[in-house]
């Protein structure tokens, strides 16, 4: 080959590498003052921030304050916060002043933890917080309590031109339209449903819930930013009717359930509810402990028989706990939050119970609007018809919603705090270091450049691009593929690319959507042993299994494989709800569309799915390639399509698709593109195929039928390219599209087992070691899908399911599974050499995808 002819350059001088040496230095002393002076102007921002809120953020005197005790301190400079004269929206039944009350010493008083101060309340710094925001109280008439106080703590910041009050069923809304917020309250009392869910009309003599019943109320309040609940004082009796089954229906089951046992089967049924419905990234959680009432003078030393009525002072008796708060009912609570925090969700108790058992001065008494005509019994004993449960307002529940604030306010602060970090000397010590050397290297390879002009970057071949799914050629109709289809010749690769990225710039891979507010990655994890839980459903029980995955059927014993949940390490998977998924699917297509790994996990879906459809009202029905199970009262299917290469092929056949040469189309999905193209929910998958050999190509402006041979991995990315066209035009808001990443196979023991020669065959536990990864998964393809997915943001999810499938090579059916054609003796002799390391037994791992679908849609 003659040599290039050298470019002569003269020897630098010493003032140049100086010069540039020069240049070098002063770019990092410049990148580094920039740098520094964003981290100084940070934290003077968050200095002066600190200082100028000092009144609104919870000033501790330790490493931590109990915000809950402490004492009252009576403040008649700073309180009330408000006059209850002048509240517009203030309610008649706890606007004790309107209604006669003389001593207003009640609204002066402010509570003060032992070891720090809660914040000033700033009416406009909370409605900044809510800008764009939803605040909703959920609960009784005690959280109606707490919500009217937030009304009136907040509209007087608000012009009256800018503020309106709507009522719509349970559902009462405050709005400061300037702010675009909305403070709210939702009546549900039992949070649960029952026959007191009427916002007016509801009391009733006997009282019914159904506590594994939510969604009615639910789905006003699931897409609040801050939810506040209370429940307690309507669970205030020895028992409940429960009911199973609707009000409306005369099939329902009633049962008496004994308190605190109904009482915590109500709040599972709603921490369940949270844990499957609420963003913990963008709603923020709340649980009012029980409010204490004074109906019983006795408790606080008086006289028997008498009650709140009369009382003008607090009780001074530190630790005062009376006989209507039932501890026995906080622990539940207590543990239903526990639990919840276990499973990734915060539930921040607001506990004002203590602080507000000294206030038994804080009630209506008589001084409220009485809707009943008082008799003359009542009338003669005022304390016959004293309200000793509600509170007037301004007075105590103004300090339940200080704490709320607290919290709230707190949490902006704590978020700038977090930000300041003492590793940011390191971090443009290490910046400045990367700048160094990238600045030098960069000047070597320019010198290089100059003194060997062979180094230099060469002109590329010119590549020609085609665009991709195209109904018509010029000149040429296109033939269908199918597996009598053949290559009259095949020559060398033509280095045609497929076009189909021109409007589109990458993002990072995170998984999940990648502009979905997900703050954990939930396919970085590990698996639990979890045998309560799991299996999601009997493998017997599913009339729609099949044989090739049906491992138990098949002779396997060891069950150990159904057992395993998979546990992310920083949150929690949404709890599988099969009611809830049909819910979602109501009147859609779902279809899952890719070779045998995907049918595998259609069927996990299915067998998901079934049990709660009434046999008459469920079928499959297969057509072909395309195979469809139907839910009639939902309107619904759940289908899968073989396309195991997406693009159309020779080995689209659903069964008789193992032939020796495979062939392309590798610019057009049109084929396959015509059936999924009406779905709502697309789950795609293409990987094992391409690991089988090189992959003739058939362009479809081919009319000689001259095939072009490619790698496997050069020809799946023609192939993604093609696909990726065709999804670039998808409507996020009009359909779903997910891709799952590769299913690892475990065909190498040697891999996680140095020195054995086996395979995935009798492997009854996963692989501990965290990250491992084996040779069945493949990197620069994993590394090409991610650059074509990339490219496609916000129109596809994607489920990385392959580093939670690493660790299972004890999932697969190994031998347990039916084998079409007669094994060998030598076969039989040698069990793992017909193991199959490939598919994955059901129930097992596919359900682990399943429920990530779930959790993302």
């Amino acid at each position: 080959m003659p040599k290039h002819k050298h470019q002569i350059v003269p020897n630098p001088k010493p003032w140049g590498s100086i010069r540039s040496s020069l240049h070098s230095l002063i770019a990092v002393l410049v990148a580094t003052l920039l740098v520094g002076t964003v981290y100084l102007t940070q934290e003077y921002a968050v200095q002066f921030l600190e200082d100028s809120t000092s009144s609104t953020v919870v000033r501790t005197t330790g490493d931590s304050c109990n915000l809950f005790s402490g004492k009252w301190v009576f403040d008649n400079q700073s309180y009330p916060l408000y006059k209850g004269l002048q509240c517009t929206y203030m309610s008649d039944q706890l606007a004790c002043e309107k209604f006669g009350r003389k001593d207003l010493s009640f609204q002066n008083w402010r509570w003060q933890p032992h070891q720090c101060d809660l914040p000033r309340f700033n009416a406009t710094a909370l409605l900044e917080r809510l800008r764009n925001k939803r605040l909703v109280y959920v609960g009784d008439s005690l959280n109606r309590n707490q919500w009217v106080s937030m009304v009136c703590l907040i509209e007087s910041a608000v012009p009256a031109e800018h503020k309106s009050m709507h009522t719509n069923g349970s559902l009462t809304t405050f709005k400061a339209t300037e702010y675009n917020a909305t403070v709210e309250f939702y009546w549900a009392p039992l949070l649960v449903e029952s026959n007191s869910d009427h916002p007016v009309n509801h009391r009733i003599p006997e009282r019914i819930v159904r506590v594994q019943a939510i969604e009615k109320h639910a789905r006003h309040w699931s897409d609040a930013d801050f939810l506040v609940f209370n429940s307690y004082l309507w669970w205030r009796r020895s028992m409940m009717s429960v009911l199973w089954g609707s009000f409306e229906s005369s099939n329902g089951i009633y049962k008496d359930v004994k308190m605190p046992r109904v009482y915590e089967m109500a709040l599972k049924t709603w921490s369940d509810w949270l844990e499957v419905h609420v963003n913990p990234n963008k709603t923020k959680l709340f649980f009012v402990s029980m409010s204490p009432t004074h109906q019983s003078a006795h408790e606080w030393g008086e006289t028997n028989g008498e009650n709140c009525y009369g009382e003008t002072e607090q009780i001074k008796v530190e630790g005062y706990w009376g006989n209507s708060s039932d501890l026995k009912m906080m622990r539940v609570v207590e543990n239903v939050l526990g639990g919840l925090k276990t499973r990734g969700l915060d539930v921040q108790m607001l506990n004002i119970t203590q602080l507000s058992q000294y206030r038994k001065e804080g009630h209506p008494s008589i001084y409220r609007k009485q809707w009943d005509v008082l008799t003359e019994e009542q009338l003669a004993n005022p304390s016959s018809f004293a309200d000793c449960i509600h509170w007037c307002l301004p007075g105590v529940p103004d300090v339940w919603n200080e704490l709320l604030y607290a919290y709230i306010s707190n949490d902006i602060i704590m978020k700038l705090w977090n930000r300041k970090k003492p590793h940011f000397p390191l971090l443009v010590f290490v910046f400045s270091l990367f700048l160094v050397f990238s600045i030098l290297h960069n000047e070597r390879s320019i010198l290089q450049i100059q003194d060997h002009p062979d180094h230099a970057p060469r002109h590329q071949i010119p590549v020609t691009y085609v665009k991709p799914n195209r109904l018509t050629h010029q000149n040429h109709v296109t033939e269908v593929l199918d597996r009598f289809s053949t290559c009259n010749s095949t020559r060398e690769y033509s280095e045609w690319k497929i076009a189909w990225t021109d409007n589109l710039t990458p993002e990072p891979l995170h998984g999940g959507r990648r502009e979905s507010l997900e703050s954990c990655d939930v396919f970085s994890g590990k698996w639990v042993y979890d045998n309560s839980s799991y299996p999601l459903y009997n493998e017997s029980e599913c009339p729609y299994m099949s044989d090739q995955l049906a491992c138990h059927k098949h002779g396997r014993s060891d069950l150990d494989y159904q057992y395993w949940r998979w546990q992310p390490h920083n949150c929690n998977l949404k709890r599988w709800n099969v009611i809830d998924m049909w819910e979602k699917l109501r009147g859609k297509r779902l279809m899952f569309v890719g070779d045998s790994l995907n049918r595998g996990q259609w069927i996990s879906m299915v067998c998901l799915l079934q049990s709660v459809i009434p046999k008459d009202k469920r079928s499959m029905s297969p057509n072909a390639a395309l195979t469809i199970f139907r839910a009639e009262e939902y309107n619904a299917t759940v289908e899968f399509l073989w396309a195991p290469l997406l693009v159309e092929s020779n080995s689209d056949d659903p069964v008789n698709h193992r032939l020796e040469d495979r062939i392309i189309r590798p610019d057009s999905v049109l084929k396959y593109a015509s059936i999924w193209e009406n779905a709502d929910i697309l789950i795609f998958n293409s990987y094992l195929w391409w690991r089988q050999g090189p992959v003739k190509l058939l362009w479809s402006t081919e009319a000689n039928s001259v095939c072009e041979e490619l790698d496997g991995m050069g020809a799946m990315e023609l192939a993604m390219g093609a696909w990726a066209e065709w999804a670039s035009k998808v409507d996020p808001l009009k359909k779903r599209v997910f891709f799952v990443t590769m299913s690892p196979t475990h065909l190498w023991s040697r891999e996680w087992k140095p020195g054995n020669e086996g395979n995935c065959y009798s492997e009854k536990s996963p692989i501990e070691l965290e990250g491992y990864w084996g040779s069945g998964s493949d990197l620069p393809t994993m590394s090409m899908v991610d650059n074509v997915l990339s490219k496609l943001s916000s129109k596809v999810s994607v489920l990385n399911i392959t580093q939670l499938s690493e660790y299972r090579k004890d999932g697969h059916p190994s031998i347990y599974r039916k084998f079409w054609e007669p094994l060998k003796p030598e076969q039989l002799s040698n069990p793992a050499s017909y193991s199959d390391c490939i598919h994955w037994c059901l129930p097992g791992v596919p359900d682990v995808w399943n429920e990530l679908i779930y959790h993302f849609l």
